[in-house]
């Protein structure tokens, strides 16, 4: 197991992480709740449920006071001006919404900011129950008294005071409902008094929190962060750095280095017995192949050989059986190339190996119903081996051609800093780089488990003649993916 040593004086000390945590925790828990519920209780709910009532009961001893001569007087518009003009001064303080109803020495309704609903003349007793009740208190004709009462269904205070006119003659009454709201003045005086007090519990604790959390968690924080990056990235600097603390944060990771290390050592124990049981499973398959493909082989071409040795072969057949002649011979050079028996190239490629090669493609193409942009060239001056770079375009057009479908392949060849490039783009779905080095490993593809050997063979092919094959970062403006293969040029004097 990797990790540091840490001496046993320094571990006598350590505090341990289920002492740390829940202590902190529960300070700073305690500390808020202490501030809070005592700034709210204190600060909010006495002062305001009380602001609140003395607010209702200052409108309806305003009224009572300003409606006596208009009820006096029998003058129903000017009281109702007078209602109105109180609602409407309330409204735009931005107070709770409050209704007015006036009753008359008949226990009748005199105003209401509701004509409509509570016309005039209405018996107080037909009222809802809560201000009913609040009309009955007027008539009882007591001195000094006052009406408050909370309608917890409607969540509203009514307050109710008596008209009193000279020689205390009772003229009927003021009921006000208000909701149980916070007035836009009361809020800003609760809010600069919250402000004043609570910020210094609220800084206090946040301060307390977070520098104590910050520092007590930053290290699990680490190494958390470092597990779940693992897969994807190399994080043994940063757990390194985790397993030097001397608590139970530190032991973790030092544990957690030592499992990555055998993890890794297995993964590339896996990875090597898997690699050897693939060669050795496409080993097999290409010497079967080879087995099987070569008896025909051998059969077809001396089938061409024997129809040449009867003569009358006019110039249209020469040149179909020179095709096919130049088809067979590609194949038995590919099956013995993976068998790694090729043996050196009997020419160089050479303008009829490309024009071969677009006559066989273009059929596949046309059926396919994609148009094919073959613009390929053998180099100028250099020579280059002609089956590997037959099989390499052949593998990589019918692959484009099959992923394009109906679109575009443009093939393009190309000599540059002393190499012949071959640039194969198709319009089909993008290939991803993920997804081309596992073509190139002949891994199982994602989509329906079947193995890919095309593109191995392909850059197992390259790699005998000492080329590559590459995915474009940036395939070319209108195509969707752009697979490179780069063949090395030898001077035509040299050999190949």
């Amino acid at each position: 197991m990797n990790g540091i040593a840490v001496p046993a004086d320094r571990r006598s000390l350590r505090w341990s992480y289920r002492l740390k945590v829940p202590l902190a925790l529960g300070l700073v828990a305690l500390a808020a709740g202490i501030a809070v519920a005592t700034t709210t209780y204190l600060l909010v709910y006495r002062y305001v449920e009380a602001s609140a009532v003395a607010q209702a009961q200052r409108l309806a001893r305003t009224l009572a006071r300003s409606l006596a001569p208009a009820v006096l007087a029998n003058d129903v518009w000017q009281a109702f001006q007078t209602v109105r003009a109180a609602s409407l001064a309330t409204a735009a303080e931005a107070a709770p919404s409050v209704q007015v109803w006036v009753i008359d020495a008949q226990d009748e309704v005199f105003v209401a900011l509701e004509p409509q609903r509570y016309p005039l003349g209405l018996p107080a007793s037909r009222l809802p129950p809560p201000l009913a009740a609040a009309a009955r208190w007027i008539g009882e004709e007591r001195p000094g008294s006052s009406y408050v009462v909370e309608d917890e269904e409607t969540n509203t205070l009514i307050v109710a005071e008596r008209l009193v006119g000279e020689e205390a003659t009772l003229l009927g009454g003021v009921i006000v409902q208000q909701e149980r709201a916070i007035p836009r003045a009361q809020a800003r005086e609760i809010a600069e008094r919250l402000a004043l007090l609570g910020s210094i519990a609220i800084i206090a604790v946040a301060a307390a929190g977070w520098f104590g959390g910050r520092r007590m968690i930053r290290p699990l924080e680490k190494l958390r962060s470092s597990m779940r990056q693992a897969p994807t990235s190399n994080v043994r600097p940063a757990v390194a750095e985790v397993s030097r603390l001397n608590d139970e944060v530190g032991d973790l990771g030092t544990a957690f280095l030592g499992m990555m290390d055998e993890i890794d050592a297995k993964r590339r124990l896996e990875r090597e017995m898997l690699q050897a049981e693939r060669m050795a499973s496409i080993g097999r398959l290409t010497a079967s192949i080879a087995h099987e493909v070569n008896n025909p082989l051998g059969g077809m071409l001396a089938a061409i050989a024997n129809r040449r040795l009867r003569g009358s072969v006019d110039e249209a057949t020469e040149r179909t059986l020179a095709l096919l002649e130049r088809g067979l011979q590609q194949i038995h050079s590919t099956v013995s190339a993976l068998l790694n028996e090729a043996r050196r190239e009997l020419h160089e490629l050479r303008d009829d190996d490309v024009h071969d090669l677009y006559l066989l493609l273009h059929p596949e193409a046309r059926n396919l119903d994609c148009a094919l942009d073959w613009r390929v060239q053998p180099p100028q001056g250099a020579r280059l081996p002609s089956v590997p770079v037959r099989q390499v375009l052949l593998n990589l057009t019918l692959n484009a051609i099959a992923a394009a479908a109906q679109g575009r392949v443009r093939v393009l060849a190309e000599s540059v800093d002393g190499a012949w490039r071959v640039r194969v783009a198709n319009t089909g779905a993008a290939l991803t780089a993920p997804q081309f080095a596992q073509l190139l490993e002949a891994q199982p593809r994602s989509d329906d488990g079947r193995t890919g050997l095309g593109l191995w063979i392909t850059a197992r092919i390259l790699h005998t003649v000492g080329g590559r094959l590459e995915l474009a970062p940036q395939a070319s403006p209108g195509f969707a993916t752009e697979i490179v293969a780069t063949f090395p040029l030898h001077s035509a004097t040299s050999p190949p």
